[in-house]
């Protein structure tokens, strides 16, 4: 309907303006070719919405088997740790309430900016949802602004690891401040030099 629509307009401005000199056509055909790649644009929903990647077949398939846990969280500041080991990112986020959400797996790949991708996380509001029985995260709700990490600090050493320097995925912080934190993790490199 609405191609035709296009159709029967591009007729009648041909038809109105056939004796019309070349730039007045070449003006028209312009205009004309702008609104109808908005409108196609319009109706292929472009640019996708909502900002994050589509929820996964799993995550729809454990919420409607009531298997989904969601903890909301609201982030003012967020630092990121390098992978090592291809044990996926490290992401620290200074929460609202004063604690530290250390959050890392593999799954944060999916948030990252990638070649003409824009950042989805972190993000001032967002939720994570998790396995009810498993704990592992499944995927993040994203919302609000998007927070650029204020620094990409040193990944962790195997010595880290070994010795349980390393919070959990999902584990809150809250014997430390988020700026002391953030030194800690800066001052590593220098430490690994």
């Amino acid at each position: 309907m609405i191609g035709s629509a296009f159709a029967a307009g591009a007729i009648y401005l041909f038809g109105a303006f056939r004796h019309a000199g070349f730039g007045v056509i070449a003006i028209l055909t312009f205009v004309y070719m702008s609104v109808l790649m908005m409108c196609i644009a319009v109706m292929m929903d472009y640019p996708p919405l909502p900002r994050q990647p589509r929820m996964n077949e799993i995550a729809d398939d454990l919420e409607q088997r009531r298997l989904l846990i969601s903890s909301n969280f609201c982030a003012d500041r967020a630092f990121r740790v390098e992978q090592c080991n291809g044990e996926g990112p490290h992401y620290f986020l200074e929460l609202e309430d004063g604690g530290i959400l250390h959050l890392s797996g593999n799954y944060l790949y999916d948030y990252e900016p990638g070649e003409g991708a824009p950042r989805h996380f972190p993000c001032t509001h967002f939720a994570v949802r998790r396995h009810a029985d498993l704990g592992h995260a499944v995927d993040i709700v994203c919302g609000g602004l998007i927070i650029e990490p204020e620094v990409e600090a040193p990944p962790y050493s195997a010595w880290d690891f070994a010795h349980g320097m390393v919070p959990r995925d999902g584990q809150i912080l809250r014997n430390l401040t988020f700026d002391q934190l953030r030194q800690q993790r800066i001052a590593a490199r220098y430490r690994m030099q």
